[in-house]
């Protein structure tokens, strides 16, 4: 093998070396959290888009929407009870999802990366972690009327 192959193609035996990365299992970032684990406010955010955000709601069930229909549009606000993220997904109807809670500008900007997969509403009345740890205290989702004219 030429010098000028050897290093087009990565190495002495023609294999490219794998960067030095942390191992991560793509399944395990991206899978809804088990019924019954521990509470969590959202995913680890994914090393690549994902297609929905999954909003699991606790009793209420799972209600989920596509990143391709997230609107461009979105807010983050700071409010005297928490912080506010408002989301739009825009479809054959308009569902506006606002996400409350403590910590949340980290899952924001994850949210609009794509790159998070879910989002978990607490409903036992967790505390914030100490070390700035996300707690999403609601979830409510209701669709937008469209304007017509």
């Amino acid at each position: 093998m030429s010098e000028l192959d050897r290093i087009l193609k990565g190495g002495p035996n023609g294999l490219v070396p794998k960067p030095d990365v942390p191992a991560v299992d793509d399944a395990g970032e991206t899978e809804l959290p088990a019924l019954d684990a521990p509470y969590q406010a959202h995913a680890r955010a994914a090393n690549k888009a994902v297609y929905a955000l999954h909003c699991l709601l606790g009793a209420k069930g799972c209600v989920s929407f596509q990143f391709v229909q997230l609107d461009s549009h979105s807010e983050f606000r700071a409010e005297k009870e928490g912080q506010i993220i408002r989301l739009r997904f825009v479809g054959s109807k308009i569902w506006e999802v606002t996400i409350g809670g403590l910590n949340l500008w980290r899952l924001y900007d994850l949210i609009h990366q794509h790159r998070m997969p879910w989002v978990r509403l607490s409903d036992r009345g967790f505390a914030a972690g100490a070390e700035g740890e996300a707690l999403i205290t609601s979830i409510q989702i209701k669709e937008i009327e469209r304007e017509v004219g």
